[in-house]
């Protein structure tokens, strides 16, 4: 495996890698260390002359299990009983959300930034338009036209990645 493959290979697994690992931790930090780590461990066992022959596969084995291995040593962290039933997934079902919601994220990330803010607070921090309005001094009408052009860009994204894993 060339440095360029290699290079490659970690743009396009990082986020997905990143969004797998949080389906067991709670910290973002804790996910991208263990992902950084996995990379750093495949990259050395292949310049020592060790054949990894599906890197996909193993970084994704890599994470889970060292991402297990970090809840049970560390007692601050969530129990495994407090973890989604992750273990019922298989592994194939557990990539490709993983690379599904990281296809997600990276649309999400390609808003305007006002937009994607906007998006955000109502989104992920559940917050009424009202709320979103005025902690970003805006009127309510900028706040409704903008989650408009964001979800109508989202939708045309989301049938893309439907099509991309079930068409």
């Amino acid at each position: 495996m060339t440095a360029a493959s290699f290079e490659q290979d970690f743009k396009s697994l990082y986020k997905p890698l990143c969004l797998f690992a949080l389906r067991y931790l709670e910290q973002t930090d804790d996910a991208e260390d263990i992902v950084q780590q996995a990379f750093a461990d495949a990259w050395e066992k292949q310049t020592q002359g060790m054949t990894i022959l599906n890197l996909k596969a193993y970084l994704y084995q890599t994470v889970k299990n060292r991402s297990l291995t970090l809840l049970t040593q560390n007692p601050h962290l969530r129990t495994i009983d407090d973890l989604p039933d992750i273990a019922a997934d298989n592994g194939e079902e557990q990539v490709a959300t993983a690379e599904r919601d990281a296809r997600l994220w990276e649309a999400i990330d390609s808003l305007p930034a006002g937009r994607r803010r906007i998006f955000l607070l109502a989104k992920r921090d559940g917050k009424r338009y009202q709320e979103i309005a005025d902690e970003l001094h805006l009127s309510v009408k900028t706040v409704e036209n903008q989650m408009g052009k964001a979800l109508k860009a989202l939708r045309s994204i989301a049938v893309k990645i439907y099509l991309f894993f079930f068409g």
